[in-house]
């Protein structure tokens, strides 16, 4: 048969029955237009699966139907983690909530004398009991001290005094040790608290032990540690909690680490080898877990073959680290490494991660397939899944936030990358490397002026300061250190100036001289001007100035062609761009007040997916047209404000029909005629404030957006008395969060609304007291309500009606961290 024949045979047997037919991995439009034509619709429910690499496949697929998010990394779950380790978290956790006991412990965690230089699994052992939810409500004040050989005292008495959940902590920068430490003894005496101090190597430790004030209110220390003659000192009247391999559960958690079921019979050839090669060790386990489930079954045997070889001869767990990163894919082991270059156990968020490869060259993307962002999060997901790299924080629409290198990783590969040439840590206990040695990648934490040479800048291609401190000469240091690069002769080699979170660093006006310069990271510098030469930088790619005091940047920034992401909060930009940047995906948050954005031809700006706009009333409307033209945009943060910051009236029609967008933040007011319905439909995450709704918007958007997973209703967004949830409305919604709501007097919750709400959040209804009607919510999933100085009977109210089994917080208190945060969306 001819091609038209048979195009017409599929057609009439499509249209007689039912049909679902899988597209695997078209890559044209042009393929997707000659697939479709026999792709008869009879009404009657068919479907098509289509999987693609190319958006615009998937947008000509069917113009009506969004194509679902690239399947995100999940939160794992806790118990997970601790496979096999039920008994050493019970015993734990009863000597952390032991009410016959309310002196000060401290828990030290060691290994089995046969391990004692193992990882055994202290820290993810502390780690999960440190976040359950009994343990949070126990202990409101709790903080995590990685207790590093590189850090000083006053480093580690920083560390902890800013987890605290206080406000009352200013400028701990500019105290002194003893100061710091009279603080630190004060704030504990006044709580009950618990401190996790993790991978404690050195006795000097215990200095921090005299601002543990013991208020015999039942506080807690958990110690991790290799040495036995610490965990014995921390606390003579507290035995060791010692931990041994695994026996019985090893086999259960390689298969958790697999994605397989326990009782997978096709492995049971396998079993033994395996757990001869894991020798009861988690971190083996998790290692060679995650090797092999990135392979297909039939390579399992020959890989287990080549583990065998590797990792028979001690020291077992070195071998079995090797061998992990050995089997990582060629382009992955870069990015590996490069998560050295960060201080141990820090917390990496994931935006300046992937930012960072992309500018190091270290992603490499096929033309017409992934752009490098999304190749970025395949890498990340690569060493995830293979355990190479943890999870520290998520965001609430289940995202990952921050990672970490896990330190036992991390104690292994530092020396390696250093060893090989492919960064260098300095830091105030460690001299730099001579002259004549090759240093393409420096993190300093100590003064930059004794750090680099002359030589060292040559070569130098990445510099990253994790120098914080307000009273260091961090900040004329790099001044001297970049006019010194700028002035040298032939090309500079910088790609990466990552200076984030140092305090005011000079720049020079010549900044534009660095030619090769792709990333420049300036967020929380508290820099009150950007300099002119920075649109003179061709490769520009990144460039962050979130969270600094800069109000107006200039416009030679649209002279940067290769520019991808912009970070700024409200800033002018003092011209209009002469023509758009196409390649520009991120535009973070541009001010241009009452002018028209088409005067900035933001429509042309065809490939943003994230975009931050503050506009005014009388530019709403076309802003809202503009941002329906971009049709490849994810996020959108809107505000409109008068001169003076008020808020004032947006435009939300023309955007009803917008079919990618996902996470929507407005700021300003919705009138009744532009009505809340004319929010776009594929919503998974939406943010309000100062909308001024009188209407009870819960109804209108439980029906509208089945696909909501947060929703945050900040101050003023609605101005009512009365809310409903009603059945079967917002079916896959996590997050809830009311703050500011001055009116509302009553809520209720119908049976079967937000069956999946894992955490709600009450702040500062003052008028919202007895008429909340919470008790048909799913308290099984519920894990966690927080509310604002509610009268304790409110509070019992609830707890009555909810149960037991959530976390019920009833104070606002926050740590310093957190101030600044708070500070920008206060009205």
């Amino acid at each position: 048969m001819s091609e038209e024949e048979l195009c017409a045979m599929l057609f009439q047997f499509l249209m007689e029955d039912r049909f679902l037919i899988v597209l695997d991995d078209v890559q044209t439009v042009d393929v997707w237009l000659k697939l479709v034509r026999p792709f008869a619709d009879a009404a009657n429910g068919s479907r098509v699966i289509l999987t693609t690499t190319n958006i615009d496949v998937a947008k000509q697929a069917d113009p009506w139907s969004s194509p679902p998010e690239p399947s995100p990394l999940i939160e794992q779950e806790p118990d997970a983690i601790v496979v096999g380790r039920k008994d050493e978290v019970k015993k734990l956790v009863s000597r952390l909530i032991n009410h016959n006991d309310d002196s000060l412990r401290v828990i030290s965690l060691v290994g089995d004398e046969a391990v004692v230089d193992e990882a055994v699994g202290k820290t993810a052992l502390a780690r999960n009991v440190y976040d359950r939810l009994d343990i949070r409500h126990r202990f409101p004040w709790r903080a995590w001290l990685h207790v590093s050989r590189d850090l000083e005292y006053k480093d580690l008495l920083l560390i902890i005094l800013k987890q605290l959940p206080t406000s009352e902590l200013k400028d701990l920068d500019l105290m002194g040790e003893e100061e710091l430490s009279d603080m630190l003894f004060k704030c504990l005496m006044e709580h009950r608290f618990l401190l996790v101090l993790d991978d404690v190597q050195v006795e000097s430790v215990f200095k921090l032990f005299r601002c543990f004030g013991d208020a015999e209110n039942g506080s807690r220390v958990i110690l991790t540690t290799r040495d036995f003659n610490i965990a014995k000192r921390a606390d003579p009247w507290s035995s060791s909690l010692k931990l041994r391999p695994l026996t019985k559960k090893s086999w259960s958690l390689f298969m958790k680490k697999v994605g397989r079921p326990e009782y997978s019979k096709e492995l049971n050839n396998l079993r033994g080898d395996i757990l001869r090669i894991c020798d009861g060790l988690p971190v083996a386990i998790a290692l060679l877990g995650g090797v092999l489930s990135a392979l297909d079954y039939k390579e399992w045997s020959r890989v287990i073959g080549l583990a065998k070889q590797r990792i028979g001869s001690p020291p077992r767990l070195a071998n079995i680290v090797d061998f992990g990163y050995d089997q990582l894919p060629y382009v992955v082991k870069p990015c590996f490494l490069y998560l050295a270059l960060f201080p141990k156990a820090y917390e990496i968020p994931i935006r300046r991660l992937l930012k960072l490869w992309l500018a190091e060259g270290f992603v490499q993307s096929i033309p017409g397939g992934r752009i490098p962002e999304d190749e970025a999060k395949i890498y990340l997901e690569e060493l995830v899944y293979r355990n190479m790299i943890e999870m520290a924080k998520w965001k609430s629409d289940g995202s990952p936030k921050t990672c970490r290198m896990p330190t036992y990783l991390y104690d292994d590969f530092l020396p390696k990358a250093n060893d090989i040439g492919f960064l260098h840590v300095h830091h105030c206990k460690s001299e730099c490397k001579s002259p004549e040695s090759y240093i393409p990648r420096l993190a300093d934490k100590f003064r930059v002026e004794s750090s680099t040479s002359k030589s060292h800048i040559r070569q130098l291609r990445s510099y990253v300061s994790f120098n914080s401190e307000k009273r260091d000469k961090s900040n004329s240091g790099i001044g001297k250190f970049l006019k010194t690069m700028i002035k040298r002769r032939g090309f500079v080699l910088l790609k990466v100036l990552d200076l984030e979170g140092v305090y005011e660093p000079l720049l020079p006006k010549k900044l534009g001289k660095l030619q090769n310069l792709r990333y420049l990271g300036l967020r929380w510098t508290g820099l009150d001007t950007c300099p002119e030469s920075v649109g003179d930088l061709p490769c520009l790619e990144t460039l962050d100035l979130k969270y600094t005091n800069i109000t107006t940047l200039p416009s030679s920034i649209w002279k940067a062609k290769k520019l991808r992401h912009l970070y700024m909060n409200e800033m002018f930009i003092q011209k209009p761009p002469k023509e758009p940047l196409i390649n520009l995906l991120t535009l973070m948050e541009l001010h241009f007040g009452a002018n028209g954005p088409y005067k900035y031809k933001l429509d042309k700006f065809t490939s943003l997916r994230r975009l931050g706009l503050t506009c005014h009333s009388k530019s709403a409307e076309k802003t809202a047209e503009c941002i329906s033209k971009l049709t490849n945009l994810q996020t959108l943060k809107l505000k409109s404000r008068d001169p003076f910051g008020q808020p004032v009236e947006l435009a939300l029609a023309p955007m009803k029909e917008h079919r990618t967008l996902s996470n929507l933040h407005l700021f300003g007011e919705i009138s009744k005629e532009d009505h809340i319905s004319n929010v776009p439909g594929n919503l998974r995450t939406l943010t309000l404030s100062m909308s001024g709704l009188e209407e009870d918007p819960m109804p209108m958007l439980g029906k509208l957006l089945p696909q909501l997973n947060t929703l945050r209703l900040f101050a003023r967004s609605y101005v009512g008395s009365k809310m409903t949830c009603h059945s079967t409305h917002f079916p896959k919604l996590r997050v809830l969060k009311m703050w500011n709501l001055e009116r509302l007097e009553q809520w209720e919750v119908e049976q079967g609304a937000m069956p999946q709400l894992v955490e709600l959040e009450i702040r500062c209804c003052e008028k919202l007291n007895k008429s909340v009607k919470l008790e048909k919510l799913d308290s099984l999933k519920l894990k966690e309500l927080i509310l604002t100085n509610k009268p304790q009977d409110f509070v019992e109210d609830i707890r009555t009606r909810m149960g037991r089994g959530i976390l019920l917080t009833n104070k606002w208190e926050f740590s310093t961290s957190h101030v600044s945060f708070l500070r920008l969306y206060s009205l």
